[in-house]
């Protein structure tokens, strides 16, 4: 049991669950956006018709469940690790919106896809280091 609540707990692993939960999130919102959009209800403007949308709430449960997992893996890394390992949402959230949502991504922001993935590649070779430290 002290094993499996180890390998849990290993901050690798918070960290990339965050980033998966971070990633749903935004999906699940924006499909609870589309199901309530409605522009003439005079309150659309203040997002509140949203919440009448299940999706939604399935977003905030992942927000909240991601803000506890990068919790748990900031008490190991050091943020200058964490947080820009983290901004692989960057690359997961267009292509999630590409596949999941129909969604089209544009030449620019391929160009952008890969200049964070050249940025995560840049600050791999760190994180390798720190991981065997741990």
């Amino acid at each position: 049991m002290d094993r499996a609540r180890h390998w849990f707990l290993n901050p690798w692993l918070q960290l990339w669950i965050c980033v998966l939960l971070a990633t749903a999130a935004e999906v699940f919102l924006k499909l609870g956006a589309n199901e309530t959009t409605d522009p003439a209800s005079s309150w659309s403007w203040t997002g509140f018709p949203s919440l009448r949308s299940v999706w939604v709430w399935w977003g905030i449960i992942a927000s909240v469940v991601s803000l506890f997992n990068w919790l748990t893996a900031l008490k190991k890394l050091p943020l200058t690790i964490a947080f820009p390992l983290g901004n692989v949402v960057h690359i997961l959230v267009p292509l999630s919106s590409w596949i999941f949502l129909g969604e089209l991504i544009r030449p620019l922001r391929w160009c952008g896809i890969g200049l964070v993935l050249f940025g995560l590649a840049i600050i791999a070779k760190p994180a390798a280091r720190l991981e065997e430290k741990i």
